[in-house]
Formats: C-alpha cells, sequence, structure tokens
C-alpha cells in the first residue's frame, strides 16, 4: 500500500484533531512547530531511530513497549473490514486514504516533507513523536550532551527538548469525533501503557504527576477522566 501525504501543508494543532480513531488508542499526531525563518525544522526521524537509544532492557525498552501497544498497528487497523465499516459511518470509504483518519492513525500527517528524516515510515502508524514530538534535535541534543558527560554522569532532558505528555495529548484524538470512542480514564490507560526509564532523573513536579491516579472509584470513568480532571495524589 503506497503511503500519499496530501499535496496542501496542514499544520494540526500540537496534540493533532480527531475523528477516525479506528479500532486503536491512537494518540494524537504531533506535527512540528513553525520554525523561525533562521532554523530549520525538528524533523520526525520515526520510530526506528528512537530504537537505537530506547531499545535497552536496562533503561526500559521503550521500543519494545510500544510495539506491544495499538498504536503500532494504527495504519494498519484502517485497512480491516471493521474499521471500513466504522468509515462508512461517517461517509469515509477508504480510512487508510482519508484525511480525518489519517491524522490520527499516522504520525506527524499533514506537515511538509521538508519536516520528515530520511527513512521516515508513515506507515508504522502512531510512533512516539506522536506523542512526544519531532525527535530530531532530542537526538542531537543528547549525543552532543554524551560526548562532553563524565562517566556515570546522570542524564537531564531539558524541558523543550520533547513535548509533556497530558491528558490533552490522548484527548485530541480519543473523543467522541471517532466513530468507535469508549470512555477512558486517561489515568488508568496511562498505567497501562507508561514505558518509563527506571534510570531517568524526575524532578519534584514530575514525580507528583506521575503519583496521581483517578479519584472517581467505582463511577469511573466519567466525563472527568478522559482529561485528566479526576486526578488525586495515590499517597492521599
Amino acid at each position: 500500500m503506497k503511503f500519499e501525504a496530501p499535496a496542501r501543508s496542514r499544520f494540526l494543532p500540537a496534540a493533532g484533531l480527531a475523528l477516525c480513531g479506528v479500532l486503536v488508542f491512537a494518540l494524537a499526531a504531533f506535527t512540528a512547530d513553525a520554525a523561525p525563518q533562521d532554523k530549520k525544522p525538528n524533523k520526525f526521524v520515526g520510530a526506528a531511530k528512537c530504537k537505537t537509544c530506547h531499545g535497552a532492557e536496562e533503561t526500559g525498552n521503550q521500543h519494545a513497549a510500544w510495539m506491544k501497544m495499538e498504536h503500532a498497528k494504527a495504519f494498519e487497523a484502517l485497512g480491516s473490514e471493521d474499521a471500513k465499516k466504522a468509515g462508512a459511518s461517517k461517509g469515509v470509504a477508504e480510512p487508510q486514504k482519508a484525511d480525518q483518519c489519517l491524522k490520527c492513525h499516522v504520525t506527524g500527517y499533514g506537515a511538509p516533507p521538508e519536516n520528515f528524516a530520511k527513512g521516515f515510515d508513515p506507515k508504522l502508524g502512531v510512533q512516539c513523536e506522536s506523542c512526544h514530538g519531532p525527535g530530531e534535535q532530542h537526538i542531537k541534543r543528547r549525543m552532543a550532551a554524551a560526548a562532553k558527560a563524565e562517566p556515570g554522569a546522570t542524564v537531564v532532558i531539558e524541558k523543550d527538548e520533547l513535548v509533556p505528555v497530558s491528558p490533552q495529548t490522548c484527548a485530541a484524538c480519543h473523543n467522541k469525533e471517532s466513530p468507535t470512542f469508549k470512555p477512558f480514564c486517561y489515568f488508568k490507560r496511562r498505567d497501562e501503557t507508561k514505558h518509563l526509564n527506571p534510570k531517568a532523573k524526575r524532578t519534584e513536579e514530575d514525580v507528583k504527576r506521575l503519583d496521581l491516579v483517578c479519584g472517581c472509584g467505582d463511577a469511573c470513568p466519567t466525563e472527568k477522566c478522559a482529561t485528566g480532571e479526576c486526578g488525586v495524589p495515590k499517597s492521599k
């Protein structure tokens, strides 16, 4: 199946829009933010590049965790008979070719060609950069830092390197516009899919954020659950 990007450039909002989240809980498709005239865009590099540093067991093997998720099959799922039936309910004949489906099932969909590194494969669906943002600058900064770092030094990721994942990241595609949407809880889904690096240094703010759990109890999921408004500290 040949993948064809739209002829026109369409910069989506930071977390993308949603309509056709068929069969998979596909997170929003990030596109690179428009860069100043004197700077090149931060490119999407693809999950295969991410695996280079995020494929080791001792640091959490995030690539393997992603491969087990439905996100990795997001584009493939659009070709199924069930997806075609769901698409038909929205007037979509071919989900794998429809903008309203691809923008949530393909990473960076709608971004211009210059925003993608050589070898990027859109058919790999919702890849790492759909949630964390384009990774080219992250790779360059980590390589530069590693070249200067002392052996055993703690790795510190700068705040502007990656896009923080939030309830809004997920809800941009997992919402009622999808023909297969089902209410969900951000915190429960986060815990089912999280792939943290056990060696990563976390700020006090990060620790507090990761400590939050759903506070709706038996009523979960409520309207607050998808947006993270249901969160309460685990320790209380």
